[in-house]
């Protein structure tokens, strides 16, 4: 019994002599192939198949033998290759040498005819020889008896002659294979063995290719249909049977034509030519529909046509709307948000727009409120990056620790309080978009290291991982700070500095924008009031004539804000002498606020008083005064929210 698994090509041998001769062979070539001598005492033919039967059973894939062997290897029908050493002139060589010294009758044994090239030598050598050929054992021991009878007084063939040869005293010669029979026969099998080898990695390769296409058919969501050029169905998946509303499997081999109506295929298998985002009704299914031709040696064979649900589509595409909107993904504006006439911000949409065609960092300078994110955001959705994400982030909202986490994302445990599996930071977010990092004069100085490595490396690690993730961002960073001074304070890295301006773009005050006030205030007006604005536009342009010296240091978000007001006003209020005092106090109070930082100011050059003592006491009492209310802080102080988060933050003002 076998008790390994064989190697992939075996040798069974009949006799000793061939058993020796082979494994001297294949010593001789480091062949890796297994030798294996079937018992002539018991049977040799039911001995080698039953070695082959086990060689089978543990792996062969070929197995060599002489001719009668593997005749009944293939008979017995076992699953391997079988490969014939043939027998030769050579190989009888010398026993013709020693036959033509008898007087009589020798008698040749084969399983097959004999060759003509060893009769022909017999008729040279003036041996008186008689052919019997056999196919089974019993055929075998039928002739050797029959030789014997017609007088053979020496026999010559093979392990099986020579077992009845001795039974009924015959003299034998057995012949033997020579080396060039043996090495031949190895030499083939090996060659049989690369090409199955060969064919079953092809055959691996095509079924994994067939199973992918598969995959593929039945789980996308497309529909699939193809035709033959008779237009007969070969391939549909599950999709476009949900679709075409048929029991799966029953369109197959039927007509096109009598499964959708009007499907358009069988007119690409005339036209040659695709259609592509064709709008049709499958049967009452509105589909959006590509139908290719399959053009094979320049004849058309088929048409694959692929169809998706229009509403399925609506609906997903809102889905994805809905995500990143929910996530603050998307660029909500366009420079056709930007209102204003005036010269110097026409030039600077101009520079805008011409910056939105590179992909190169921007650093956007301005005041407060003067629409630097709506600069951000239209430069983004006109580059080439507008289907991508929009990732805007204020970096003076959040401590360094949480700026540093939601900058990079941090893997599960990386500090206290990590949430379960990790989180994704902002850069990769935007990946393939545009990343917004407002406020960039307020990131601590160690994240500002980071953040130069991002730049320059154009990877990220997050928190706590020692594995980096390529990113493709764009960014567009806003500051309403001189970085010049805060680099010559050592607040702001110098080559940090370099990274981010390589484009730069500032935004004039409103104050320098004397036209665009007008118009920016009209446009809230009505905005906010809709058509009731034509009603009440006399009292509002009055109520403007009575600003138009102010200078509006929060630029337009302050302009805004005081639009709302007035309009609330307008609605709501019949005596407008109330709004009168109203719009007194404003610029009173706004005045009266300026004129309070002047004299500051002019005391701290004369007297040495710190204006910064004086700011974060008045922020102090403003938030005990409105019970820590941000909101209502930053409103009495007539500043944003983002301002008051930033002056927070540098005076370690706490809640």
């Amino acid at each position: 019994m076998l008790d390994k698994r064989s190697t992939e090509i075996a040798l069974i041998a009949p006799t000793i002599e061939l058993e020796k001769k082979t494994i001297a062979i294949i010593k001789e070539r480091n062949d890796n192939i297994d030798v294996y001598l079937s018992d002539s005492k018991v049977d040799a033919i039911e001995d080698a198949l039953r070695i082959a039967r086990q060689l089978e059973k543990h792996g062969t894939k070929i197995i060599i033998s002489r001719k009668g062997t593997a005749e009944a290897i293939r008979n017995a029908k076992i699953e391997v290759e079988v490969v014939v050493i043939n027998t030769v002139l050579s190989d009888y060589i010398e026993a013709m040498e020693i036959a033509k010294q008898y007087n009589g009758i020798i008698a040749f044994f084969s399983y097959d005819d004999m060759t003509d090239d060893v009769k022909t030598v017999c008729q040279m050598l003036g041996i008186n020889a008689k052919y019997y050929t056999f196919k089974t054992d019993r055929d075998c021991e039928r002739l050797t008896k029959e030789a014997l009878r017609d007088g053979a007084v020496l026999g010559i063939g093979g392990s099986m002659n020579r077992k009845y040869a001795e039974i009924y005293n015959l003299e034998h010669i057995t012949i033997e294979n020579t080396e060039t029979s043996i090495v031949t026969a190895i030499e083939t099998a090996e060659q049989i063995l690369l090409v199955k080898k060969e064919e079953f990695n092809k055959q691996q390769e095509l079924q994994v290719q067939l199973e992918r296409y598969k995959a593929v058919l039945n789980f996308t969501h497309d529909a699939v249909i193809a035709i033959d050029e008779k237009g007969i169905v070969d391939v549909i998946n599950p999709i476009a049977e949900q679709i075409i509303k048929v029991a799966p499997g029953y369109a197959i081999g039927k007509k096109i034509d009598d499964i959708i109506k009007d499907s358009g295929m069988v007119s690409i298998l005339r036209i040659k030519e695709p259609q592509l985002n064709d709008i049709m009704d499958v049967n009452g299914t509105l589909v959006s529909t590509n139908r290719i031709p399959i053009i094979v040696e320049n004849q058309v064979k088929g048409v694959v046509a692929t169809f998706q649900d229009i509403k399925i589509i609506q609906e997903n595409e809102n889905r994805i709307r809905r995500r990143l909107s929910d996530k603050g993904l998307i660029a909500k504006y366009s420079f056709h948000d930007i209102k204003g006439e005036s010269k110097s911000l026409k030039n600077t949409v101009q520079i805008a727009k011409s910056y939105a065609k590179s992909d190169s960092t921007i650093l956007i300078q301005g005041e407060t409120g003067t629409g630097k994110e709506l600069f951000a955001q239209s430069v983004h959705k006109a580059s080439k990056r507008k289907d991508g994400p929009f990732v805007a982030i204020n970096c003076a909202a959040l401590s360094k620790s949480l700026l540093e986490s939601e900058l990079f994302g941090y893997t599960e445990g990386a500090f206290t309080g990590a949430i379960k599996g990790g989180k994704i930071g902002l850069f990769e977010l935007a990946h393939k978009g545009t990343i917004f990092l407002d406020e960039i004069g307020e990131i601590p100085i160690e994240i500002q290291a980071q953040l130069l490595r991002v730049l320059q490396e154009r990877e990220i690690r997050r928190i706590g991982s020692d594995i980096t993730t390529p990113v493709d961002v764009r960014v567009i960073t806003a500051t309403n700070r001189d970085l010049k001074a805060e680099i010559n304070d050592n607040l702001f890295r110098e080559d940090l500095y370099y990274r981010i301006s390589v484009l730069n773009l500032y935004i004039p005050p409103l104050r320098k924008r004397d036209d665009d006030i007008n118009l920016l205030s009209n446009h809230f007006f009505e905005r906010y009031l809709g058509r009731k604005s034509r009603e009440y536009k006399n009292s509002f342009n009055a109520i403007m004539e009575k600003v138009k010296d102010y200078k509006w240091y929060g630029n337009v978000r302050e302009l805004q804000n005081f639009v709302e007001r007035i309009s609330v006003l307008i609605t709501y209020h019949d005596d407008f002498r109330e709004i009168d005092y109203i719009i007194d106090e404003f610029i009173l109070d706004n005045q009266s606020h300026k004129e309070m930082k002047a004299q500051v100011e002019l005391v701290n050059t004369n007297q040495g008083v710190d204006l910064s003592s004086w700011e974060e006491e008045r922020i102090r009492s403003t938030l005990i005064k409105n019970n820590l209310s941000i909101q209502d802080t930053a409103k009495e102080l007539d500043i944003s929210r983002t301002t008051l988060w930033r002056k927070m933050k540098q005076y370690n003002i706490t809640y």
